[in-house]
């Protein structure tokens, strides 16, 4: 699909997300993910994410527009499989975590994000002023190594703590980590710009987690991967003293 007709449908998912909620709270709306980046691939989905006011109700919301997005892939969304979710303005301020992203993923790894994600609607918002800041490398190493681990330990169970397909964005994200720290990888979201700091280091797991993030994904892909990205796991828990 050219970017124009991509653009289109972008805008269209906007406007009707802005209609629904602009007067339940929504202060502002934004572009995250790949779709419109240099890292976009035939699988890429159209992400946004909304700041709203402390009284927008976060997990009802997203459930209903999300719902909406499912009943509407085609006419509205493209084929596109499309995903909103929120962030309380109250949640960037240290309030009580109420949404998923504050929850589960967390605002000090994803405030680093931030910036780099297209304003669709709403009011500009300068994110460094949020009492909320990045966590320091050592912790999101661990919140990275954990979510790895429980994802692997699930899928043996034959559960899934998130797609599959997600999986090598995971291990993308520890590696990351380990740019920023040990080869003065100046921190932006772009997969395709971590896997260029690695070009020297051709066994880096990076290159493989890239390969993997291009195909459709099955449970032997991630099974097949698993003893590689331990090791790579072992490997940075022993680096993990020196992070700062």
């Amino acid at each position: 699909m050219n970017d124009k007709k991509l653009k289109k449908i972008i805008k269209n998912i906007a406007e009707f997300t802005v209609k629904e909620f602009k007067d339940k709270g929504l202060i502002s709306l934004y572009l995250s993910g790949t779709i419109l980046t240099k890292d976009r691939v035939k699988l890429s989905d159209i992400d946004l994410f909304g700041i709203v006011s402390p009284d927008f109700d976060i997990i009802k919301e997203e459930n209903k527009i999300n719902s909406e997005f499912e009943k509407k892939a085609k006419t509205l969304c493209g084929g596109f499989e499309t995903r909103f979710r929120a962030i309380g303005i109250d949640e960037l301020n240290k309030g009580k975590p109420r949404g998923v992203i504050a929850k589960y993923v967390g605002l000090g790894i994803l405030i680093k994000h931030f910036p780099f994600y297209k304003k669709l609607w709403g009011k500009n918002l300068n994110f460094s002023k949020f009492k909320i800041k990045p966590i320091k490398l050592k912790e999101e190493a661990k919140i990275h190594i954990n979510t790895i681990e429980l994802f692997l330990k699930k899928l043996k169970k034959g559960e899934e703590l998130y797609p599959i397909q997600n999986f090598p964005k995971s291990v993308l994200f520890l590696a990351r980590v380990e740019a920023e720290k040990d080869y003065n990888f100046k921190f932006n979201p772009y997969y395709v710009d971590l896997e260029k700091h690695f070009t020297k280091q051709k066994g880096h797991i990076v290159h493989k987690a890239i390969k993997l993030r291009k195909k459709k994904l099955k449970r032997k892909d991630i099974l097949d991967f698993e003893d590689d990205v331990k090791d790579y796991i072992k490997y940075i828990k022993k680096r993990m003293k020196k992070l700062n």
